[in-house]
């Protein structure tokens, strides 16, 4: 089917490059007018010049080898109102049925291992930047910096006494390098369900691939790992997320400040008036030298690869030290951490549980990276796939962190050198009568390129002594307790 910018182009004879570059999505409805695109219509968002263009947010091309020529969206939502062919659109509804071997939904999990994750040597100081608000989502990015002596200019600047480090993480079966964290996203609400429940937030940590598909056998790939959270009454904030949350602040004090806007009247416990780095901003301005990874990706991915400094490459950590560092966590308060230095996968450690949902999927913003893999004729391959893991236990969160990230998205102001609505209310999100923020893609329909599966107990032995308490119930009781009643660790605790 024609898209209808094609159409568009074709009544009015003449159209320039640049009204592309403005397209828009958001999760709303779509305004033709404006080429501002509802979830139905993101297929046409178009990107004629990605180093320009406002409606895919977050490029990919960092990678060896990546290549990006389309937008992959596609309408295929899970109530059947649109019928598909074959695809593996992103988000769609996780079930334990994936593990019942009486279900016919069962998909027998080929993992045999845990994600071993290691840190980034980034700390909170060299992050203070790199903190932002989008249009959709609360992002926290890597920042890069611009260095002449080095292959295509720009590296990681976070540096540490063991080098500059990218974090990353090992994915179990099918994959022979690590993959490197690229940026971390927070969704309101969370956009996967599990065994029908929509939770309210989800964290998602994005991944490139860092390996010569020659000697790989795939291309174009990037992975997902998602943390979900839940606020409930009454419930204690989560130290970390608070650290998070006002540093949002920060970037939003700082907007502000630049757009001659008052302040956010409203304190947040635990945040200082964060005004240093706006004071900053103003003085010096803004340096040319140093940028956020996702920028880099944006303005210098023709350039080739990032440069990848060789503690990058270092082996890993032996399993027994990891075992170590995880029996030292697992002894930690989770809500008594709020002075703890950063790392870049403190939300894989407190919701503290190896187990998870893994299936072959796209991103889920425009352009929805990820075609069906066809590699070899057959349902087989990894090409032009984003790989979905999410761990399934969320991490309570109180109903005060729920509320402010949501006005953080709902109250969002754009940026000074913003090309469409400089020092306005600018947000993607759909709103409601009481406030409530949604900047998740609708679930999308299944379909067995998907290949989903559910990785529980039975396929390797938990290092976290919950998962393995947990586990114990099912040899007690029986593996459906552990599928449709019991559903998290925290469960059997309490």
């Amino acid at each position: 089917m024609m898209k209808r910018s094609a159409i568009f182009l074709l009544l009015i004879g003449v159209c320039t490059s640049n009204q592309y570059d403005n397209d828009r999505f958001n999760y709303v409805a779509t305004d033709f007018e404006n080429r501002n695109f509802g979830p139905r219509d993101w297929e046409d968002v178009d990107c004629p010049d990605v180093t320009n263009c406002t409606g895919w947010p977050d490029d990919w091309r960092v990678g060896v080898n990546w290549t990006l020529s389309r937008n992959d969206c596609r309408w295929c939502p899970a109530d059947g109102s649109s019928e598909c062919d074959e695809h593996h659109q992103s988000p769609i509804a996780l079930t334990r049925e994936w593990a019942d071997e009486k279900s016919e939904k069962f998909n027998i999990c080929k993992d045999d291992h845990w994600m071993k994750y290691e840190d980034s040597s980034c700390t909170w100081e060299d992050l203070q930047d790199s903190f932002t608000i989008e249009r959709h989502t609360l992002k926290l990015s890597q920042p890069v910096e611009f260095n002449e002596a080095f292959p295509n200019g720009y590296r990681l600047e976070c540096e540490s006494d063991r080098g500059r480090r990218f974090g990353r993480i090992d994915y179990s079966w099918g994959f022979n390098a690590w993959w490197f964290l690229n940026f971390i996203d927070i969704k309101i609400p969370s956009e996967h369900t599990q065994n029908g429940k929509r939770y309210t937030a989800e964290v998602q940590h994005a991944h490139f691939f860092e390996e010569d598909p020659l000697a790989a056998r795939n291309r174009n790939e990037m992975a997902t790992v998602s943390v979900l959270l839940q606020a409930e009454e009454h419930y204690p904030s989560y130290p970390h997320l608070d650290r998070l949350i006002c540093e949002w602040r920060k970037a939003e004090a700082r907007t502000r400040s630049q757009c001659n806007l008052d302040p956010i009247s409203d304190p947040y416990p635990g945040c200082f008036q964060p005004l240093e780095s706006a004071r900053r901003t103003q003085e010096t301005g803004t340096t040319s030298r140093r940028t956020s990874f996702n920028d880099y990706l944006k303005h210098h991915h023709g350039d080739g690869p990032l440069y990848m400094e060789k503690e990058n490459l270092r082996p890993s950590v032996t399993d027994e030290e990891f075992e170590e560092f995880i029996q030292e966590q697992s002894k930690r308060d989770l809500y008594e951490q709020s002075h703890y230095p950063f790392h870049a996968y403190q939300f894989l450690i407190d919701c503290r549980t190896e187990y998870y949902f893994r299936y072959h999927g796209t991103t889920a913003t425009p352009p929805c990276y990820g075609t069906v893999p066809d590699v070899w004729g057959e349902l087989d391959g990894h090409e032009n796939t984003n790989h979905w893991r999410v761990l399934k236990d969320p991490i309570r969160i109180s109903m005060r962190q729920k509320n402010e990230m949501e006005r953080l998205l709902r109250e969002r102001i754009a940026p000074p050198d913003d090309r469409h609505a400089p020092c306005q209310p600018d947000t993607a999100a759909a709103v409601d009568d009481e406030g409530h923020v949604n900047v998740a893609r609708p679930l999308q329909a299944q379909d067995p390129s998907h290949m989903p599966r559910f990785c529980g107990c039975g396929f390797w032995t938990s290092k976290w002594p919950e998962d393995r308490a947990w586990c114990q119930i099912g040899k007690e009781e029986g593996d459906k307790h552990l599928l449709y009643e019991r559903l998290y660790n925290y469960e059997v605790e309490e």
